[in-house]
């Protein structure tokens, strides 16, 4: 173990108390993971429902009605906004660039770990669905699930963008925001998108809410991970030196660090 608390092995560096993923990041991990199970389990309910109630079917209808009769265009722009902030492109973009930025401000390769991770569990997990439950849009296909192939609207890939992305910036942004603004940021996005999303009429009331359980479990899956101590090699993770013992642990010991008194 050398004198940053880093074990290596084979030039990997091994270390679970570094201070940059410490404090606000380490306090995002989960503790517990009932929640998790309960979104699980509610967007798997949500699916067979979706199939064997026909009430869910006629409720999507009528709220997809009730937008169309109360869409002025002023508020078709706000929401046509609200959706964009899941286009999955730009905000892929921007999180990777954010993720770039602080591995270089650090010179540390672990923040493109979530950043990069976020992208594939998005797309990991939407397309098949998409693929395979085969359900239209508001007014492009049927309501029903398994209605044929081209329907790709279940779940709302752009809720679920929400939930991922959004959560990946506030894990890595986090010892730079204060904990109001890193909460808001986790939730406040998903949630304007799936309301864009189902106002504008892009996609039906239980897609957004299938989009948000299935996002849920996802970036609870991500901030569970260790990312502050993943063996990876010590050239692509410069630790920060130790930092200088405080003055005043200096005058009541009378000792000074390795490099004297000055």
């Amino acid at each position: 173990m050398d004198d940053r608390g880093q074990r290596r092995w084979f030039g990997v560096a091994w270390s679970s108390a570094d201070p940059r993923w410490c404090g606000s990041r380490a306090a995002m991990r989960p503790a517990r993971w009932w929640p998790d199970a309960l979104a699980a389990a509610g967007f798997a309910g949500l699916t067979v429902a979706l199939v064997h109630v026909p009430a869910l079917l006629r409720l999507d209808l009528a709220v997809r009605d009730w937008v169309d009769a109360h869409r002025p265009a002023p508020v078709r722009w706000l929401v046509l906004v609200l959706d964009l902030l899941g286009q999955g492109g730009p905000v892929m973009v921007f999180t990777l660039l954010v993720g770039f930025a602080l591995a270089w401000r650090h010179r540390s390769v672990r923040p493109i770990g979530p950043a990069g991770l976020a992208p594939i569990l998005t797309t990991a997990s939407i397309v098949p669905l998409k693929i395979y439950t085969e359900r239209g849009s508001p007014h492009y296909g049927p309501v029903a699930l398994f209605s044929g192939p081209g329907y790709v609207e279940y779940p709302s890939g752009h809720v679920n963008n929400g939930m991922v992305y959004y959560g990946t910036l506030a894990l890595l942004l986090a010892p730079y925001l204060a904990a109001g603004t890193r909460t808001a940021l986790r939730w406040v996005p998903p949630v304007l998108v799936a309301i864009g999303t189902t106002y504008i009429a892009y996609h039906w009331l239980t897609d957004s809410v299938a989009g948000f359980l299935l996002g849920f479990v996802l970036i609870r899956l991500s901030l569970r991970i260790p990312w502050g101590s993943i063996p990876v090699p010590a050239t692509l993770d410069r630790r920060p030196a130790r930092p200088p013992r405080p003055a005043e642990e200096v005058r009541q010991t009378g000792r000074f660090g390795a490099d004297g008194p000055g």
